[in-house]
């Protein structure tokens, strides 16, 4: 049994189509700057914390002092080793930490410490990072280039 021509031998044959590039080339000019412009880039920021207790040799360290800052929720604390007065820096009146005095703290006291390269800071589990983080910025800014980070032990209760 025969069958009837299909329709592709039936129409001429066409010639292909031109491609419509327009869609593309909109694609690349307008839309892919339109979302690089939207796009959000997140500044990063090194901070060197030395976690192991890996500062200057020990010939250098008999002469340097032990200089600790101290992240409360209430304040600063500045210990300096050998000196009995404990520096304490209060909060604000509206709340918030005073960066600008402990910047003058940490620089009179590098005034007196010239060869002092590393501090170190120990947090409350209450401070926020971003406190710890701008205490840091202010040590470093005050030639304190080695911040050794102390965290608090951590304490076992019993139950009763």
């Amino acid at each position: 049994m025969a069958y009837a021509p299909s329709k592709q031998r039936r129409l001429k044959r066409q010639e292909a189509k031109e491609l419509n590039l327009i869609p593309i080339m909109n694609l690349f000019i307008v839309v892919i700057p339109m979302l690089m412009t939207m796009m959000v880039t997140v500044p990063l920021a090194m901070n060197e914390i030395s976690l192991s207790g890996g500062g200057p040799s020990e010939s250098t360290e008999n002469t340097l002092k032990n200089i600790k800052l101290s992240l409360f929720a209430d304040g600063f604390g500045i210990e300096v080793e050998g000196e009995e007065d404990i520096i304490e820096i209060p909060l604000q009146e509206d709340g918030s930490y005073d960066f600008k005095a402990l910047n003058q703290q940490l620089s009179a006291l590098k005034e007196l410490n010239q060869d002092q390269k590393n501090i170190t800071v120990a947090p409350d589990n209450n401070v926020l990072y971003d406190i710890l983080l701008s205490s840091i910025d202010i040590c470093k800014l005050n030639d304190f280039p080695v911040v050794k980070y102390k965290g608090r032990k951590t304490g076992y209760y019993r139950a009763n």
